[in-house]
């Protein structure tokens, strides 16, 4: 065959040759699919970062078990829920004693009304406690967490000529205070508040949570953190955040009678990822005796469980980590909690 010959046939044939490659790609790639669609995927990679090694359980001050209770589950599903397979924990580190506290502690205490000319402090331990005859304020000379409280109950006068709170209004005079007496941590700024109308009746002594402000004569604002990991911040109260300030409000004024912050920063840096029960295991925690009671009506033994859910606890009082916890919410106000991290990983 001469050259001119192979030319010709070579033109000739080249769009056929390329069209069988073609072919032959197509054919090849629709096997690798359909291989693809009949072959089960394999199980998800799960990212386990345990750097704290085994962890305390959380710490909830005054709590019931949930053992001598009988549990059914009605929720959306319809079964417990797997929130997720693993979630971070995130380190708090203690707070040093600092030094030059007594200047701060005391512009705390003359900023909730003290005279702190004649009413001086008394440490006991890390507390720092001022007293009177109204009002008594602790605060924490590590990290400045305070409570303070001021004796409304037996000063019924405080209820005269009071208004009715507004939302925004008992927000902003909240925040403000909180600023001014230099406890309003970044984080509480970031998250979400509730805002609660109070009626009380200062000659039964009695209070009312209302649903509107118009027979309000108090008003709570609770702050929490913001959501975690996109899993929500619960309290060791639940229905209230361990961190509030209490007002009642005048025409021109107003009066703070109670406010706590019990707050405690979270490390950036320190964060592990931990494996965590699945839904039916933390359910069965739940029934047989292993869940923490946070709220329950007297007497009750049969529980409804409407809705289950994974929260992060905010701890009130010091611990070592900010971890997540199964949360049950039931029928008249029930809650309950159960440790989420798995048992391998959790200690006394």
């Amino acid at each position: 065959m001469t050259l001119t010959e192979l030319s010709y046939y070579s033109r000739r044939f080249a769009p056929f040759a390329l069209l069988f490659f073609l072919i032959l790609l197509i054919i090849y790639y629709l096997i690798r699919l359909l291989l693809l669609t009949i072959t089960p995927p394999g199980p998800p990679t799960v990212y386990l970062n345990p750097v704290f090694g085994k962890i305390k359980k959380p710490v909830i001050n005054e709590i019931e078990s949930s053992s001598n209770l009988n549990f059914t589950i009605d929720t959306i599903e319809g079964r417990p829920v797997t929130a997720s397979e693993s979630a971070k924990v995130f380190f708090l580190p203690q707070a040093p004693t600092r030094f030059g506290y007594r200047e701060k502690i005391y512009l705390i205490a003359k900023t909730f009304g003290f005279d702190t000319e004649t009413i001086k402090h008394r440490l006991e331990g890390k507390e720092a406690v001022f007293l009177d005859n109204n009002q008594s304020l602790k605060i924490d000379i590590t990290n400045f967490n305070f409570t303070y409280e001021f004796s409304f109950e037996n000063d019924p006068r405080i209820f005269q000529n009071t208004t009715s709170p507004l939302k925004k209004e008992s927000e902003d005079k909240a925040i403000e205070f909180l600023r001014e007496i230099g406890r309003y941590p970044e984080e509480l700024a970031q998250g979400k508040t509730n805002t609660i109308f109070i009626s009380y009746d200062p000659q039964a002594k009695q209070m009312r949570i209302l649903d509107s402000n118009e027979e309000a004569n108090m008003v709570e604002v609770d702050f929490y953190r913001p959501d975690q990991e996109q899993y929500p911040i619960v309290s060791p109260n639940y229905f209230n955040s361990q961190n509030y300030v209490m007002i009642v409000f005048y025409q021109n004024d107003f009066k703070i009678i109670k406010a706590q912050i019990k707050f405690y920063e979270k490390s950036t840096a320190q964060i592990g990822t931990y494996s965590i029960k699945t839904g039916d295991l933390a359910w069965d925690r739940l029934k047989t005796g292993k869940g923490w009671v946070i709220q329950k009506q007297p007497d009750s033994k049969d529980i409804v469980i409407k809705k289950m859910f994974l929260g992060y606890l905010d701890p009130d009082v010091y611990q070592e980590y900010l971890q997540p916890v199964y949360v049950f919410l039931g029928d008249m106000d029930f809650v309950a909690y159960v440790p989420a991290i798995i048992d391998d990983y959790l200690t006394e």
